[in-house]
């Protein structure tokens, strides 16, 4: 008894100094689990990352290949719509009658035209 009481101080500072030796252990312990859990985090956030826009680049050319679509066809009845002008101006240069209003070549780019859109 008489030892122990002698030696109290430094039986103190042995716990204390093997708590804090625990302590750090433990501490290391979940400082790795933490990191390995932030890094599992963050690769996950890289895959959202990256199949988001994969996503947004497949519907970007999708809208893009129907933009392209709505332009052609835009285009095709662009130039209908001159053809047919074109035509009527030309007709238009012909003498007219008071009592017909259309030639023959009038009456026949009419009906052509009706017949198109009938089709």
């Amino acid at each position: 008894m008489i030892i122990l009481w002698k030696f109290k101080h430094w039986i103190a500072i042995a716990i204390f100094f093997f708590l804090w030796l625990g302590q750090i252990a433990y501490t290391n312990h979940l400082s790795g689990k933490l990191q390995k859990a932030e890094s599992q985090c963050s690769a996950k956030i890289h895959k959202l990352k990256d199949d988001q826009q994969k996503a947004l680049i497949k519907k970007q050319n999708e809208i893009n290949k129907v933009s392209a679509d709505y332009e052609q066809l835009k285009s095709e009845q662009r130039v209908k719509v001159e053809t047919v002008t074109r035509k009527v101006q030309k007709i238009v240069t012909k003498p007219i009658y008071s009592n017909i209003c259309f030639d023959d070549d009038g009456v026949q780019q009419l009906n052509s035209l009706i017949t198109d859109n009938s089709s």
